[in-house]
């Protein structure tokens, strides 16, 4: 979820101190956007989700200018995700694959936001809410609220000291919160070793490893007529299996916010028919379009990703 690499080295070293007055909420995120990509911590973290609980260590570093991120399971299944350098490389000891990404803007872990907050205040209200207190520390609570029914309201819990946020709940159009991240400790250094922003995986010759090309988006090779207001062309990426002539497309839509992904996938037979269904925060819609499998899915309303995909048309 970053790049005001520009500005004063000194807050790389020392975290800001801000004043705990009642929040000015667009003011808040603009901090929160700045203190996760540019401050040393390491933390604890539980993520919630189609009633499943996952347990995180996180480690977020900037070396020289250049932010790092590791993030490693502490739960089976065993997983590990290095960002460094515009490149994401994500590691699967059990089944012994990996897959890599080279991108010049990728969203790191915590909840990422875009450079102009004015463009997500058309579609999302934003608003400040209660203090309270979140791994220890004091926080505001920040509301972001759609303004239409194609996205989710969120609930950001920003630390009044750091800005950096503590909690985050997605909760869809009945109320219900069907994804959470609560950190358990956070701690800030001045500095983290290498060896806690280093891969502790180190795979060999008999892993399978998955390449994402990166693909101009005047090569995309589909036309999307019917994407909701605000959502636009993030990326465009080829997965391509080492050893295999097979590729899948994937399509990455964003308000900013949330985030639609398309995938297609040409199928040597008959595919699937139409199909839709709902995982906990996850809406997915898939259909078949001649000899592709178009397959749109995302953390938002099902109508959302059911519009995209009647919109897509055949290359």
């Amino acid at each position: 979820m970053l790049q005001l690499l520009s500005l004063c080295a000194l807050l790389l070293l020392t975290p800001p101190v801000y004043a705990a007055n009642e929040p000015d909420a667009q003011v808040w995120l603009a901090e929160m956007r700045f203190a996760m990509s540019h401050l040393n911590y390491r933390g604890t973290v539980t993520y919630s989700r189609n009633n499943q609980i996952e347990i995180l260590r996180v480690y977020h570093g900037v070396v020289d200018g250049v932010e790092h991120e590791r993030i490693l399971s502490v739960n089976s299944p065993m997983r590990e995700v290095i960002r460094e350098q515009g490149k994401v490389t994500c590691y699967f000891p059990e089944s012994r694959s990996l897959s890599t990404k080279e991108s010049g803007r990728e969203r790191p872990f915590l909840r990422d936001l875009p450079e102009d907050l004015n463009g997500l205040a058309r579609y999302y209200v934003i608003k400040p809410g209660e203090a309270g207190v979140v791994a220890q520390r004091s926080a505001h609570l920040i509301a972001i609220d759609p303004r239409d029914a194609y996205r989710y309201k969120r609930a950001l819990w920003v630390d009044d000291e750091t800005r950096l946020p503590l909690k985050y709940e997605l909760i869809d159009e009945n109320g219900n919160v069907i994804e959470q991240m609560l950190f358990s400790d956070l701690s800030l250094e001045k500095k983290l070793p290498a060896s806690d922003l280093a891969a502790s995986t180190h795979p060999d010759a008999s892993w399978t490893v998955k390449h994402n090309e990166n693909l101009p988006a005047d090569k995309l090779r589909w036309t999307l007529s019917n994407v909701p207001e605000g959502f636009g062309l993030t990326s465009y990426t080829r997965l391509k299996r080492g050893g295999s002539e097979h590729e899948i497309d994937h399509i990455l839509l964003s308000d900013g916010l949330s985030s639609v992904s398309v995938y297609t996938e040409e199928l040597p037979g008959e595919g699937l028919s139409t199909h839709r269904r709902k995982m906990g925060a996850i809406s997915l819609y898939a259909r078949q379009i001649g000899n592709y499998q178009i397959t749109v899915l995302g953390e938002v309303p099902f109508k959302t990703v059911k519009a995209i995909g009647d919109g897509i048309h055949a290359p």
